[in-house]
């Protein structure tokens, strides 16, 4: 197992794949990682559904618009679909906490997935409808986001991050530390 702060800093988002497989049982710990979240009043919202099929796959990745991500979901052994129950979240001052909530498993998907050697490219634009229909999922759930899931078939590049005196203050809006 990685250090947390190695992991963080070392997941990037990958758009190649190579088309090695890997063991379902490494997938399965990955979404078990995914739904230890934290969650609105531990509701627990996600669901995920585990994409193999290649006419899926294909059919998912076009539904990006983005040519780079459907050769992506093409190439990969897997795409892991995070869909929501909105109902089974909270809403406060007009705002819906499920999208939060899977943002949070979609967090610890891909560090596990990182410490477990793969690597992922979350996706977040996409024909939801297209993905529903594809994968038959029930009208009240909302599809949030998917990644392919896979050994990386290019070199990670180092991603450039603000300095932490531009993001970080102290007490007051633009008090630096």
């Amino acid at each position: 197992m990685q250090n947390i702060y190695e992991l963080i800093k070392q997941r990037t988002s990958i758009r190649s794949y190579k088309k090695d497989t890997v063991p379902m049982e490494t997938v399965l710990k990955i979404i078990e990682a995914a739904s230890l979240a934290p969650s609105w009043a531990n509701k627990q919202c996600w669901r995920f559904i585990v994409v193999d099929s290649q006419v899926e796959k294909n059919i998912i990745g076009r539904a990006s618009g983005q040519h780079n991500i459907a050769k992506a979901c093409e190439e990969a052994p897997y795409i892991l679909v995070l869909c929501a129950d909105p109902k089974e979240s909270g809403v406060k001052n007009g705002m819906e906490y499920y999208l939060f909530d899977c943002a949070l498993a979609m967090e610890n998907l891909v560090l596990a997935a990182q410490n477990e050697g793969l690597s992922t490219c979350i996706i977040g634009w996409f024909d939801e409808k297209a993905i529903k229909a594809v994968l038959n999922a029930p009208e009240h759930l909302r599809i949030v986001a998917f990644t392919p899931l896979g050994y990386s078939n290019e070199q990670s590049k180092i991603r450039s991050r603000k300095k932490p005196n531009e993001v970080i203050y102290h007490n007051l809006w633009g008090n630096n530390l």
